[in-house]
């Protein structure tokens, strides 16, 4: 989720709550101006009958009943089509005062030059906001009058519905599950030993296939693509975050642990896909965000609430603005109306306090819920940043492995079951400690690699590395900060630097993780940040959808859709999918390419990358032509006069060591070899 630790890594939002009776409402994170999102609702008031020259009335009310220093900021968020005239339009230092208390409801009446434009607006105090979060309401299609209660983010059309949920105020958490789980059925529907030899995908549910129009993927829709990943030779999923989320997009704003985002479907679907799933032999991973919590989680809106509210501790406080920062520079600590809290990637996710053993054991059983309904294991997002030990010791501290081991040891109480972290330095270490770990760094080397046509440094190190087995490789993933998507670093030198970097990629690592559409050479799709590497699935050239959907996709497609998809490349000879295919196949096979002992016989700065994997019964020769030309490749296998089946490109011929158990072949350019004792 994360860009590299020297860059910025505040997430970028387009959050859009589904919000109760009335309103969709759009959380920026900014002091206004930012984007926003109207909606409509029922109101007891009829439309206006012309949308022009109305007012609209804002009622707020708080649990202490001090309204204190209160008021508007006011905006236009659409300069195009203004809701209100710039005098009435505020700025953030200066802001529209309420006309005063009326039924225990602080009232401001807002004159609108066009009740058919979207108001935004925030109720602040100073930098304190509440909801914390940019608000927007069409009176033409809402009514006359908006109430909204302390920390919420509805927008409630009648009293009647702000009065019930004010009482909810402090006690939101009860709506969720904080239930204890205990272990259920521990047993696996998968082939023993899948977790140390899976061939992953990571997907992105929005953007991967949506099942009902509405330009959003969807669990049905990744149901409805299990048999195209199958044969793809796909063994693994890692879904992003697939839970309720406040943010409605990368789901990383968690709003509940326990409950599946409704942009996705229910959990049923969920169940389906679990079923489906492995009854295709693939595993099903689930993003963990165990650092923060959505600031619209109902347990964050009872400990903002008050200062003396039970859960309170489950967050962390205090008075006055410590003055940390962090990714970036930015601040770690933000203002609210009942003290400070701590939230190191943005004020609208802010951190759990994993010093407090009840917060704790409410994330180990939250593993344990989705355990019990037949998860295959967990990613963690962000495993460096979860304790925090003072203004410059807030990233990789020593507890955050200690964390991560109790929630591992949860984990394999299970069999069968995989975890990896999600640590972008330090990473042998959190790989200790979780079992798996990415191996960040190593995507450059990849492509550098395929690129330069010279074995880098960082990868004969890794491929040397004790640990190898658990830190598995990748190319990019859904973090812009990880890298652009292959097709944008590979295929301005040629395929065939393409089919290098995922040769290295595949063969290389024990349970190597391809991202959604790389297989198909997908590209960005031209806007900026993680947005770019998170187009919808290229499933075909269709203009407008690709495929993707029969609606208009909520996201903007890759530029390259018309030629770099799935129906144009699929089945076909000589496409980059037949090539992952192949090399899928290749792993799928041939166990020991899985998960064998691995011995590099190249060296940096060599124009090839030779190695052997080795286990029980076989031992393979992998011999991968880095450069441009045709070259004699060879390796000293220790098998003297052996005989060797070739495996790859195509199966069969032989291959014979000579008496020191040197085995040489002359490998095409940018090609790949690969060989096995029978």
């Amino acid at each position: 989720m994360h860009a590299s630790h020297a860059a910025v890594r505040l997430r970028r939002l387009s959050v859009a709550l589904s919000l109760g009776t009335a309103l969709a409402v759009s959380a920026c994170g900014g002091g206004g101006g930012g984007g926003v999102s109207s909606g409509g609702g029922s109101s007891s008031s009829s439309s206006p009958s012309s949308p022009a020259a109305q007012t609209i009335t804002i009622h707020y009310k708080r649990l202490d009943g001090d309204y204190t220093g209160w008021g508007l900021h006011l905006w236009n968020d659409d300069s195009a089509h203004p809701a209100i005239s710039s005098s009435v339009a505020t700025s953030w230092t200066a802001p529209h005062a309420f006309d005063g208390v009326t039924g225990g409801w602080d009232t401001a009446v807002i004159p609108l030059s066009d009740a058919s434009a979207k108001l935004d607006f925030i109720i602040h105090k100073g930098d304190a906001k509440s909801p914390m979060l940019d608000l927007s309401v069409t009176r033409a299609t809402f009514g006359s009058d908006v109430w909204v209660v302390q920390d919420t983010g509805t927008l409630y059309a009648s009293q009647a519905d702000a009065d019930a949920a004010f009482a909810r105020v402090g006690h939101q958490s009860d709506s969720l599950d904080l239930s204890v789980v205990t272990v259920g059925s521990t047993a696996s529907a998968l082939p023993a030993n899948w977790n140390k030899r899976a061939q992953f995908m990571e997907i992105f549910v929005r953007s991967f296939k949506d099942s009902d129009g509405d330009g959003k993927g969807d669990i049905k829709g990744l149901i409805s693509r299990l048999d195209y990943l199958k044969s793809l030779g796909v063994t693994g999923l890692w879904l992003m975050p697939i839970y309720k989320s406040q943010d409605h997009d990368h789901g990383y704003a968690v709003a509940d642990y326990r409950a599946i985002e409704p942009d996705y479907g229910t959990m049923a679907d969920f169940d389906d896909l679990i079923t489906q799933a492995h009854a295709r032999g693939i595993g099903i991973v689930l993003d963990y965000v165990m650092n923060h919590s959505a600031a619209q989680n109902p347990v964050f809106l009872d400990a903002v609430s008050s200062a003396t509210n039970a859960r309170r501790d489950w967050y962390l406080w205090n008075a006055t603005d410590p003055g940390w920062t962090g990714y970036g520079g930015s601040a770690s600590w933000h203002v609210s109306e009942s003290g400070y809290y701590y939230g190191i990637f943005a004020d609208s996710m802010p951190d759990w306090n994993l010093r407090n053993a009840s917060v704790v054991a409410y994330h180990m059983d939250n593993l344990r819920f989705w355990l019990n309904r037949g998860v295959d294991g967990f990613r963690f997002d962000a495993a460096t940043s979860l304790i925090e030990n003072g203004a410059n010791a807030w990233y990789d501290q020593p507890e955050n492995q200690t964390l991560l081991a109790q929630a591992r040891s949860v984990i394999e109480g299970y069999s069968n079951r995989y975890m990896v972290c999600e640590a972008w330095d330090n990473t042998s270490s959190y790989a200790a400690s979780c079992g798996h770990s990415f191996a960040f760094g190593r995507q450059g080397d990849i492509k550098t690699s395929a690129i330069s046509g010279v074995l880098t440094a960082g990868m004969a190190g890794y491929l040397t590395a004790s640990d190898r087995a658990s830190l598995p490789l990748f190319m990019s993933n859904h973090d812009s900060g990880a890298g652009a998507r292959p097709y944008a670093e590979l295929s301005g030198h040629s395929e065939g630097d393409y089919r290098i970097a995922a040769a290295i990629e595949l063969l290389a690592s024990d349970t190597p993780f391809i991202y959604y559409g790389e297989e198909v050479g997908m590209g960005n799709n031209g806007e900026g940040g993680d947005a770019a590497v998170r187009a919808p699935m290229s499933w075909t050239n269709t203009a407008v959808t690709a495929g993707f959907t029969t609606g208009t996709p909520y996201r903007g497609l890759a530029t390259n859709f018309a030629t770099q998809n799935a129906a144009a490349e699929a089945g076909v000879t000589g496409s980059l999918h037949s090539w992952y295919t192949a090399l899928n196949a290749l792993r799928g096979n041939n166990p020991v390419l899985q998960s064998g002992t691995l011995t590099l016989l190249s060296h940096a700065g060599d124009a090839s990358l030779v190695f052997l994997r080795r286990d029980s019964g076989h031992t393979a020769v992998i011999l991968i032509n880095l450069s441009q030309a045709s070259a004699s490749l060879s390796a000293d296998t220790g098998l003297a006069s052996t005989t060797f089946t070739g495996l790859f490109p195509t199966a069969g011929g032989s291959f014979t060591s000579n008496a020191s158990g040197r085995v040489s072949v002359t490998v095409p350019a940018q090609g790949v070899v690969v060989m096995s004792t029978p």
